[in-house]
This record gives structure tokens, C-alpha cells and sequence, in this order.
């Protein structure tokens, strides 16, 4: 057929020939965007050059149809959310609800995240499992909450710890000091004590010396009287 490309394989010696044609007017290789051949026989993929630049949308979205910037941050964020397990015991799927059979236009869940049974819609083992995203969202902090409030008692906890044992080895140093202020002070007192016991002993010794000189006075003057 006109404006399609005609091929014709033979092997020669383990070689393939292509027979090439020019492809109709207005045709444009998307890789390079440049008219004149067809993409199998790009120029920049013989190169190997696969990089290709993407042009800009002229779409302009539509409230309701296309996803907003909020809906798409929405997703990523819903995205982040482990998928919890089916009735099935499998991994349940991520879908936003867009139509309801029971609820129609009225429900509630339109708009808003589930996850699925990861199943087919034709396969009878398929379960009713739906659970909100939101709720699994909100399990996920409190996950998080809970561990950043047991780390943070754990930390006021070792804080505690440090600080009963600084307390610990200030009362053992304290005792240390007293204990050693108590015995200078006993080693003092009996520094005085052997002073005084002494300076006493050598008081009682000069008393008892001049009691004798008294007593050798007097009796050299009553053997003075005796010879007059």
C-alpha cells in the first residue's frame, strides 16, 4: 500500500537487507520532528541518541475531568500509605472512587481514596474488601505518634538516669569529704589531748620540786633553831 513502508528480508549469510521508502507528506519522525523518513530509520536512533524532548502541553485542564495540582499532591501523598490486606489475604489496591451502584451521584465515598481487592473485576474470588484510605492515613500517624512519643520518653527517661547518677557520685564525694574532715578533726583531738597531758605532767613535776624545796627550807631552818 501507498505511504507504508515495504520491506523485504533475505538472508545472506546471515545478513538481513531492508528496502526502504519515503514516507508520505506531512509525516514526521516523532523522534527528531523532522520530516523526510520514517521513525524506524531515525537518524538520532541509529546514533543512539533515545533522548527525546517532550513538547509542551496545549492542554488546558478541565474542573472535574483532569486531575488538579491538589489532586495529583493527594495521590502521592495517598500513595505513601502502606496497603493494608485484603479479605482475601492479599494486597489490597489504591483507587479513587469515581462512580457508586449503591449510592449513585449522593455518596460519600465519591472522590475519596480506598483500597481494593487487588483482584479482578471477573474473577468470582474476588472480595468485598474496601477500607478508606483516610483511615489507614490516620493509623499511619498514629504509628508515628506513638513512636515519637516513646522515643521521646525513652530520651527523658536516659536523661533521668544520667541525672540520678550524677546525684549518686556527688553524695559519694560529699561522704568522702565528711568522712575525711571527721577524721582530721579526731586526729586534732588527740594531737591536743597528748599536749595538754603532757604540759600537765610537767606542771605536776615543778610542783613537787618546790614542794621539796619547802619542805628542805624548812628543815634546815628547824635544825637552825635546834642549835641556838
Amino acid at each position: 500500500m501507498g505511504g507504508e513502508e515495504e520491506s523485504q528480508s533475505n538472508t545472506q549469510g546471515g545478513a538481513t537487507k531492508r528496502k526502504e521508502s519515503t514516507p508520505p507528506d506531512g509525516y514526521v519522525c516523532r523522534l527528531c520532528s523532522v520530516p523526510g523518513h520514517w521513525i524506524q530509520v531515525c537518524p538520532t536512533k541509529k546514533t543512539g541518541d533515545k533522548k527525546r524532548k517532550r513538547k509542551p502541553s496545549d492542554h488546558v485542564p478541565v474542573p472535574g475531568k483532569d486531575p488538579s495540582p491538589e489532586d495529583v499532591a493527594e495521590a502521592q501523598k495517598m500513595q505513601e500509605i502502606p496497603p493494608p490486606t485484603c479479605f482475601c489475604g492479599e494486597t489490597s489496591r489504591l483507587n479513587k472512587v469515581k462512580r457508586s451502584k449503591t449510592g449513585g451521584d449522593n455518596s460519600r465515598a465519591l472522590g475519596k481514596y480506598f483500597f481494593f481487592c487487588s483482584k479482578k473485576r471477573d474473577d468470582e474470588t474476588q472480595c468485598r474488601f474496601a477500607r478508606p484510605a483516610d483511615l489507614e492515613l490516620n493509623k499511619m500517624k498514629a504509628r508515628a505518634g506513638n513512636k515519637a512519643a516513646q522515643k521521646k520518653a525513652e530520651q527523658e527517661e536516659s536523661a533521668q538516669k544520667r541525672k540520678e547518677t550524677k546525684q549518686i557520685k556527688k553524695a559519694k564525694v560529699e561522704q568522702s569529704e565528711k568522712k575525711k574532715q571527721v577524721e582530721t578533726a579526731a586526729e586534732e583531738d588527740n594531737d591536743d589531748s597528748s599536749s595538754s597531758s603532757g604540759s600537765s605532767s610537767s606542771s605536776d613535776e615543778d610542783s613537787e620540786g618546790e614542794a621539796k624545796k619547802v619542805d628542805s627550807s624548812d628543815s634546815d631552818s628547824s635544825s637552825s633553831d635546834d642549835e641556838e
